[in-house]
């Protein structure tokens, strides 16, 4: 079959050859409406472009970006720190994008371009428009962290099912909490997922005498302290960094508020102490970054070496660590 050209793209749509090149390009001289047009057409008749790779004299080393949103967050230190040494190891080239966006936007997509990037592990969710442009620029996009409700982009995730089942259990059955708090970062799947388990496994473990509040972290300060003084003794939190902000504010409030309150209990999601030397034990739903950030290396390689390899989904296990 002949592949789809510029000239193709151009003629089904009765648009000059120029036009279509400056709209794949996301050029600002062209009106969002006709970009809308160009790409939904070059996905219609399949058109791929050549591999901007190959013009580029990299000693044959493929290049990887890595996108990230936050430095400060320990989370993506440690998968960064994993996947650049997995990338070292294998002798790939890589670069790490910083955006200020909370998801992968277009923008971010066209510095990958310009970059001349092979694949992409993003740990920001991508919007539609900018999979749709990484797609015709034959640029496959790896989530780590996150399920995408789009064919194109591969995942690696944890089962934060089971997470926030195991949090529930812990609290309930070893420590005998009957009161809840679950504090959320945002609306993202992931967090939304973890709530979910949470709370049904505290409802079918306490049916009938259960009592779960839903608190979002930036009314941290306003109202955690309220809560555990009314009884609110076991706290789940969307992952250990929220923990760490928890206890930061409870002990400027209250110092030794452990003391004041003993029987207050958190568990967090992502198992940093086990990870980071020197920070406070916490309890908290750990896994392994070792096996998750291998698995996305190994799905990007295998994408670049062949394109044409459907979308990969891969969960893995979690379990309780217990603070010391």
């Amino acid at each position: 079959m002949r592949s789809v050209g510029l000239k193709t793209i151009a003629y089904e749509l009765n648009v000059s050859v120029n036009t279509v090149s400056r709209a794949l390009r996301d050029c600002d001289d062209i009106s969002s409406a006709m970009k809308t047009k160009v790409r939904q057409k070059a996905l219609e008749l399949g058109y791929l472009p050549n591999n901007i790779s190959q013009f580029v004299n990299r000693d044959n080393k493929h290049s990887i970006t890595v996108i990230v949103n936050n430095f400060h967050n320990l989370y993506f230190n440690i998968v960064c720190e994993k996947l650049i040494a997995l990338f070292q190891e294998k002798q790939y080239d890589f670069s790490l994008v910083y955006t200020s966006e909370s998801m992968l936007t277009l923008n971010v997509i066209k510095q990958c371009i310009f970059q001349r990037t092979d694949a992409i592990i993003s740990l920001l969710e991508p919007v539609n428009e900018a999979v749709d442009v990484a797609k015709l620029n034959n640029i496959p996009i790896v989530m780590i962290g996150r399920i995408v409700d789009n064919p194109y982009v591969d995942e690696v995730y944890t089962n934060d099912t089971i997470g926030g089942k195991l949090a529930a259990n812990y609290l309930v059955n070893f420590h005998k909490c009957n009161r809840f708090v679950y504090v959320k970062q945002s609306d993202m799947e992931c967090c939304k997922r973890r709530q979910d388990a949470f709370v049904d496994t505290v409802n079918e473990l306490l049916p009938g005498q259960n009592d779960v509040k839903i608190l979002h972290v930036d009314n941290i300060k306003d109202n955690l302290l309220d809560l555990i003084y009314k009884g609110y003794l076991g706290i789940f939190c969307y992952n250990d960094e929220t923990v760490y902000e928890c206890l930061k504010i409870l002990n400027k409030e209250v110092p030794h508020i452990r003391k004041v309150t003993p029987n207050l209990h958190f568990v967090g999601y992502d198992g940093l102490s086990k990870q980071i030397t020197g920070i406070m034990d916490i309890t908290s739903i750990t896994f392994d970054y070792d096996v998750i950030c291998k698995k996305a290396f190994e799905i990007v390689e295998a994408k670049i070496s062949n394109k044409s390899l459907g979308k990969q989904s891969y969960i893995f296990g979690v379990k309780l660590h217990q603070r010391k």
